[in-house]
């Protein structure tokens, strides 16, 4: 059995993920470049069993080429640069590591709402500069929080502000009310409330073809001026050019990104000198984070290829489609 491997991170941390592997007969093989675009998998896809990536987009034509492939695997969360219909018509298992992730991006997404309030980025700069000079920031404490989508990720953010004295104000889809209630969060039947409340803005919810752009220029129109986009979720959730509209006529305060749509961030893009607090899509690069989801991304391979197992998979349906599929 063999398995292609473009993820980045994949047992780069966690010397133990490929060992596993390599002792349940697995053969690993990593992809020949260090980013690959969907042309290049498909055009070493063929011969493997499963597929490991990162942020690379697996589309339809991937699947075709991988004639052998029983299983995709992301390693990480976000499942939206994968063709999941696409994977399961043909028999594909998809599979992801939710929650592994969820304490590194909720400390990085605290980080940057501390950035934004007392602009610890652009402080940094002047003084590097060779400059003494000080702006008056904010304090977080009894600010509000808007946070648009409660899953595990962010529920960790809201109990790790806890400790600020900040109201949380949030819209899910499906809502857990009751933990909700405990954790004294008020929620809300209509985003929009969510955007008119927040003094910082947190997107912690999926992308998918209902919520691309999610973040709009109506939606913004909502917000106050002092408020504060912090977005460490999906870059395909805002519309940038309205973003970067708002900020330079002042209509909000700022914005700190983690993600992009497209990545990398283009040399020409807008944000770039729209001044926004910028990051690489560090949220969920942390030591802790990429050695957990390597094991656990080895032993759902493992699980798939070697013992038949397929709880980890998010189209167990494929299964069905396997002995008809088009191959």
């Amino acid at each position: 059995m063999r398995v292609l491997v473009t993820s980045k991170s994949f047992g780069r941390t966690a010397p133990a993920a490929i060992d596993l592997l390599k002792s349940s007969g697995i053969d690993m093989v990593r992809g020949s470049k260090p980013s690959m675009t969907a042309a290049d998998i498909a055009a070493e896809i063929a011969g493997f069993d499963a597929l490991i990536v990162g942020n690379d987009t697996v589309d339809a034509d991937v699947m075709a080429a991988g004639r052998a492939l029983r299983l995709i695997h992301m390693h990480g969360t976000g499942l939206d640069a994968i063709d999941v219909e696409a994977a399961t018509a043909r028999g594909i298992l998809v599979s992801n590591a939710p929650g592994a992730n969820r304490n590194a991006v909720a400390e990085l997404t605290v980080g940057l709402i501390l950035v934004a309030a007392r602009s610890i980025d652009r402080h940094i700069d002047i003084l590097k500069a060779g400059k003494w000079e000080r702006t008056a920031g904010h304090e977080v404490s009894g600010k509000t929080i808007g946070m648009l989508g409660l899953g595990q990720i962010g529920r960790r953010i809201v109990e790790l502000m806890s400790g600020f004295g900040v109201r949380v104000v949030a819209y899910d889809v499906a809502p857990d009310r009751g933990w909700a209630t405990d954790r004294g969060v008020t929620l809300v039947d209509d985003a929009d409330a969510v955007f008119a409340a927040a003094d910082y803005l947190v997107l912690a919810m999926p992308l998918s073809a209902a919520t691309r752009k999610f973040v709009d220029g109506r939606r913004i129109g909502l917000m106050k001026p002092s408020a504060v986009l912090i977005n460490t979720a999906r870059g395909g959730l805002v519309d940038d050019a309205a973003l970067c509209t708002a900020v330079r006529e002042k209509r909000i305060a700022g914005a700190a990104l983690d993600v992009f749509d497209p990545e990398p961030l283009p040399l020409d893009s807008p944000l770039r000198s729209a001044g926004l607090t910028l990051t690489p899509h560090l949220a969920a690069t942390s030591i802790e984070t990429a050695a957990e989801v390597s094991m656990i991304v080895a032993r759902n391979v493992v699980d798939v290829l070697v013992h038949g197992r397929f709880d980890s998979a998010v189209n167990p349906q494929a299964l069905t489609n396997r002995s008809g599929a088009v191959r």
